[in-house]
């Protein structure tokens, strides 16, 4: 189409990557590209590039990676400390957090095959979902590493502490499990055109959780069994006895028992609860797509058929003008009106040649 460029009215060429490609190979093929048509060009002909997908989705998506780690890193770091942590005597325990570490890259790997299959890309939307799904993954892995732990405090020996693990949380995490992947069901099924952006969300999210409960239920426990490190309390074997006697369980229990005989009371609290996280939510910006950060101004003139290409002059300065007059409102307004004026569309009408803005 024909556009402006540094105030020289040019031919703009606009090229479009196919479904399912890659956007980061069809930059570095245009780059090649264009070096080869310069080089072929006649005298007095030029070729420029104004805009690069290409580059601004590396930047989000090497963004996006960066955030992954560090939530990847927080994981463990989490782990590590919440169920390797013991006070008498003071020291962390390694092994059970190495056992759900291992875990984290076993299910992403799969669930990334499982985005190939799907022919979900890797893109900002599936990297976020990735990172939504990191924090709930690892919980049925936490589950099953906590019960053997426990299990081999009270004298179990590892296989029978793996079993008990197995026998007694695997429902409960698949129940559990797909409650969570229901809640992204609405988001999936959306028969609309934010519905093709946000089918990831759930499908990412589904899968990952799905798997996690597979690893957790088969692979935590084997895994268990060679590497968490069994204790000798001196009990008489096949004996086992409970540990929640300690002062912790013991107020932990009180206060259970206190809950159960005031309910009345506890379940006011906890209404209560959830109608101030709901006026809560009232004061957080509701926006599921962030404000563009490409500064630019997208202005699409249109002409009535059978018009005089030399007088669209006119009506191109009829557009700067109104584009003149709207700057100083860019200038002085808040940073989301900005982004607002940066999305309006100006156009002329097939009735008039005088132009109409709409934002």
């Amino acid at each position: 189409m024909k556009v402006r460029h540094q105030g020289r009215e040019v031919i703009a060429l606009g090229i479009s990557m196919a479904k399912g490609g890659d956007i980061i190979e069809l930059g570095q093929a245009l780059h090649a590209a264009a070096r080869t048509i310069r080089a072929d060009l006649p005298a007095g002909i030029e070729l420029h590039q104004f805009q690069d997908q290409s580059t601004v989705v590396s930047r989000s998506v090497g963004e996006f990676v960066r955030v992954l780690i560090e939530a990847v890193v927080i994981v463990l770091a989490v782990s590590f400390i919440s169920l390797g942590l013991h006070f008498k005597p003071f020291r962390i325990d390694w092994r059970p957090g190495l056992v759900v570490g291992i875990t984290i890259p076993l299910v992403l790997a799969i669930t990334f095959v499982v985005m190939y299959y799907w022919g979900v890309g890797l893109h900002k939307i599936s990297l976020g979902s990735l990172i939504i799904a990191l924090g709930l993954l690892v919980d049925d892995a936490i589950i099953a590493v906590e019960m053997m732990v426990r299990k081999l405090e009270e004298g179990y020996d590892k296989v029978r502490a793996a079993t008990f693990a197995y026998d007694i949380t695997a429902m409960p995490m698949l129940t559990g499990t797909l409650i969570t992947a229901a809640g992204f069901l609405p988001i999936g099924m959306a028969k609309s055109t934010v519905g093709e952006y946000t089918f990831a969300i759930f499908a990412v999210t589904a899968a990952a959780l799905l798997i996690s409960w597979l690893v957790s239920v088969y692979f935590v426990p084997y895994l268990g069994t060679l590497i968490l490190k069994h204790k000798d309390n001196g009990n008489v074997a096949g004996e086992p006895h409970e540990l929640f006697d300690t002062p912790f369980y013991t107020r932990f229990r009180a206060l259970v028992n206190w809950c159960v005989k005031h309910r009345w009371i506890t379940i006011g609290l906890t209404i209560g609860t959830l109608v101030l996280g709901l006026m809560g939510m009232g004061k957080v910006q509701q926006q599921f797509f962030p404000d563009s950060s490409r500064l630019e101004l997208l202005v699409d003139l249109w002409l009535p058929g059978g018009h005089v290409l030399r007088r669209e002059r006119g009506d191109r300065q009829a557009v700067r003008g109104a584009h003149h007059q709207a700057e100083p409102a860019w200038t002085t307004s808040p940073p989301g009106w900005a982004a607002a004026c940066r999305a309006s569309t100006c156009r002329s009408t097939r009735s008039s040649r005088r132009p109409t803005c709409r934002r």
